[in-house]
């Protein structure tokens, strides 16, 4: 009998400005609707309820990470009562993401309001207190009851693939996770939001792997909900349309 081989799991999330405008950021949700796999958009707190309602109105391949300020770590109280506004402007949130190296002093905070997964840039040398083992070589670690931390990876370039207008990711190991993390999205000076070559080619490289049947594609908040169930694939959130 074959041995049957995991697929990888791919996750896309792209960082909103914070200057843009909610018309503008509509425009960046509904463009990204076109790609063949799901993006997690990464936002600013003032901008959560204009994307929030994007996925409302039907882009059901989109999700949302809110991303939340170091400053709003110092104490409980100030994490608390960001949340409490992130709630009031999603009431469906479930994802948050840290940029710096500061650690939540407050997990349970977050799963009190909700959050289930956040996106980091860099785990921090915890060995101790981890509540589930995560998956064998996966980057994200369950730091709470309810709560998973995930790495975001940086896709490694090389010169020829950057000439070649490439985006240099390597090809995905079997039964790994790759949770890609693009600063890319933009505005054009007409007005009218598009997305960058760089988070297209990423979604290309998905799409490609997943086609192949190498790999799964789903969402920050759908990647928490597998962990949380113990599961690790097939992704009972991933998505991917036929091109």
């Amino acid at each position: 009998m074959a041995r049957s081989v995991p697929p990888a799991t791919i996750v896309i999330c792209a960082t909103l400005p914070q200057q843009l405008r909610a018309e503008r950021c509509a425009d960046l949700v509904r463009g990204a609707a076109g790609l063949p796999v799901p993006v997690t958009w990464v936002t600013a707190i003032d901008r959560l309820a204009d994307v929030g309602a994007e996925i409302l109105r039907g882009v059901e391949t989109a999700d949302v990470a809110v991303q939340v300020p170091v400053a709003e770590c110092a104490s409980r109280q100030r994490l608390r009562q960001f949340l409490v506004r992130a709630r009031q402007a999603l009431p469906s949130l479930a994802a948050a993401a840290l940029r710096g190296p500061a650690a939540f002093e407050h997990r349970a905070l977050l799963v009190g309001e909700g959050i289930g997964v956040v996106l980091v840039d860099a785990l921090d040398e915890q060995s101790l207190g981890l509540r589930r083992p995560a998956p064998r070589g996966w980057p994200c670690r369950n730091t709470a009851w309810g709560l998973w931390e995930v790495e975001a990876g940086q896709p490694r370039t090389s010169a020829w693939t950057n000439w070649l207008g490439l985006c240099g990711l390597p090809r995905p190991r079997a039964g790994s996770l790759h949770v890609v993390r693009t600063d890319g999205a933009m505005v054009g000076n007409n007005g009218a939001g598009f997305l960058t070559s760089r988070l297209e080619r990423w979604a290309a490289w998905a799409e490609k792997r997943c086609r192949r049947g190498g790999a799964v594609a789903t969402t920050l908040s759908g990647l928490g909900n597998t962990l949380a169930s113990g599961g690790r694939g097939p992704l009972a959130g991933s998505v991917l349309r036929a091109a």
